[in-house]
């Protein structure tokens, strides 16, 4: 009897840890891949997955390539001394994000990034 009720909390605790794992494994793809953060010539990390990638992407995932996003611009705002996106809502962000991939599916998603960029500077 103490055997079944063991059975249904070890396998919640077992998709608590795989879901867990998930996570922690992108997030250490991302460091590993994304070490030249202030270079500017080189891109690296998730800024090189398709655009389908950050679309079929679940909402969780979606943060970590916005977290990147706001890094990318970040960097460009350092380097090249000028304020990017200036009064841009996280949401408007994701939004116009989200429209530019969902319309350009094969794009690299620093295309979206840059695009972003360009569009929000004028």
């Amino acid at each position: 009897m103490a055997t079944n009720q063991g059975v249904g909390s070890s396998n919640l605790s077992g998709r608590a840890i795989n879901k867990y794992m998930k996570k922690l494994i992108l997030i250490i793809f991302i460091f590993i891949y994304s070490n030249n953060i202030f270079s500017h010539e080189e891109i690296r990390g998730i800024g090189l997955s398709k655009c389908i990638t950050f679309t079929d992407a679940s909402i969780e995932d979606k943060v970590i390539f916005i977290s990147w996003m706001a890094g990318f611009i970040t960097s460009h705002n350092i380097l090249k001394e000028k304020l990017h996106s200036k009064n841009i809502t996280y949401n408007r962000s994701q939004i116009w994000v989200e429209s530019f991939c969902y319309n350009n599916p094969n794009k690299k998603f620093k295309d979206a990034v840059e695009s972003f960029v360009n569009e929000f500077t004028k």
